[in-house]
């Protein structure tokens, strides 16, 4: 597996996690403020997870490689 197929994994993951976000905050109704920023900094600290664990493997690629 190179970085590229990675990175495109954890993009897809990263896209789809906002945009399942976003069609819950638009048909979601009675979704309050409150519940509405709680959601957004749950998706902002799972991005920031993610984009950790990218630079992770990121890091172990670069050391196996010869």
């Amino acid at each position: 597996m190179n970085t590229s197929e990675t990175n495109q994994k954890v993009s897809l993951g990263c896209g789809s996690l906002i945009l399942i976000a976003l069609i819950v905050l638009i048909f979601g109704g009675n979704s309050s403020e409150s519940l509405m920023r709680t959601q957004m900094q749950e998706m902002k600290a799972e991005i920031q997870r993610l984009g950790n664990e990218v630079k992770s493997l990121r890091e172990v690629l670069e050391k196996s490689r010869p």
